[in-house]
């Protein structure tokens, strides 16, 4: 799946908006990064949460309406099967919003069919994180239908992280050779992005005993929930959208050999909040580095975000009158020394006075 643009009118604080995703001159496998970034107040988040709404469509609504009129449009070319032009301009009686495709809302409620194919992930990260225990009680195979029913609310089970690294090193073990395959390699992958997320640590081994993985950190090894904030956030991430293509690989039948390279798109939602700057500068490439053909649409208040990215289009939100609008600004951010972005009318926090600068 690849979403190609999106046009707004009387949607939160912006009057009317365009943001184009991908160009005509732009590979479609390999889309620009898009970030979206601004002061606070100034519309990022409402942002993803119109494209959010657009894809629920009447099955589900977002946490806040996102529509400032009952004279409003959400519109955005989606790339499926082929090209499908999705409007919202309407709702029923009930306020949910009515699209022009019903079957692409249908991709996220478990129990409906959808007249298109599924061979592709979607998932939403916030800057919440999950409170519940990682401990579990038994091995468990992941459930692989209905995986995007909750690809858009931002919940991601710290639970769910023990279950797949547990049961993917119990398959890497399996006398069946197809099952010791797929869990090799899924393992594998698991071990690259926990070792990826942990500075001078790895993945050591699950305990078999008390079904729990166990990170080493400078010869002393500990439980996941001893992590930082920052490294959970990075990992529970990524596992998740594993999962996610791991559904992908049982019931569309992707060889196991290419199950990093399923192509997906990623809304993120201020992941700067937990990461140390060091984290920030090398996140994106990180995963782009495990999970190549995934299409990234970020909103950031981090200039070592913007200033990360080779492949970035930027967006500036900024406060207009009574509203915001959206500008394309990335010939002037893109390429730049963080010391320039710094000082920037956007971040702003230049130390000298004029004279000096």
């Amino acid at each position: 799946m690849r979403i190609h643009n999106l046009t707004l009118k009387n949607i939160g604080p912006f009057r009317e908006a365009h943001l184009e995703f991908i160009g005509p001159n732009d590979n479609t496998k390999k889309p620009p990064i898009i970030i979206i970034t601004g002061e606070n107040g100034t519309g990022k988040t409402i942002v993803i949460d119109a494209i959010r709404a657009l894809f629920y469509g009447i099955f589900r609504k977002v946490e806040r309406d996102v529509t400032s009129s009952k004279d409003f449009l959400i519109e955005s070319e989606i790339s499926l099967s082929h090209r499908i032009n999705l409007i919202a301009k309407s709702k029923n009686s009930d306020g949910e919003i009515v699209t022009s495709d019903i079957d692409v809302n249908r991709f996220f409620t478990k129990n409906l069919k959808s007249k298109y194919e599924t061979s592709f992930v979607i998932n939403y990260w916030t800057s919440r994180l999950s409170n519940d225990t990682f401990n579990i009680k038994n091995i468990e195979a992941p459930e692989t239908q209905g995986t995007l029913e909750d690809a858009l609310t931002g919940i991601h089970l710290n639970t769910d992280v023990t279950k797949l690294i547990t049961f993917f090193d119990y398959l890497s073990d399996s006398k069946d050779e197809n099952e010791k395959k797929v869990g090799t390699k899924i393992y594998s992958i698991i071990k690259q992005i926990i070792d990826l997320s942990i500075t001078d640590g790895h993945l050591s081994h699950v305990s078999r005993t008390q079904l729990q993985p166990k990170i080493s950190i400078k010869n002393t090894e500990i439980s996941l929930d001893k992590l930082s904030s920052g490294n959970l956030y990075i990992i529970q991430r990524f596992i998740f959208l594993l999962k996610q293509m791991y559904a992908v690989h049982i019931n569309h039948g992707v060889p196991i050999e290419e199950i990093n390279q399923i192509p997906g798109l990623i809304f993120i939602d201020e992941a700067e909040n937990h990461l140390h700057p060091k984290w920030q500068k090398v996140f994106i490439n990180n995963l782009l580095e495990i999970f190549p053909n995934i299409q990234i649409i970020i909103t950031t208040h981090s200039p070592f975000i913007v200033s990360s990215v080779e492949n970035a289009r930027i967006y500036v939100c900024s406060s207009e009158g009574d509203g915001s609008v959206i500008k394309e600004e990335t010939d002037f951010y893109r390429n730049k020394p963080i010391e320039e972005i710094l000082m920037s009318p956007l971040f702003n926090t230049n130390n000298f006075n004029a004279e000096i600068s």
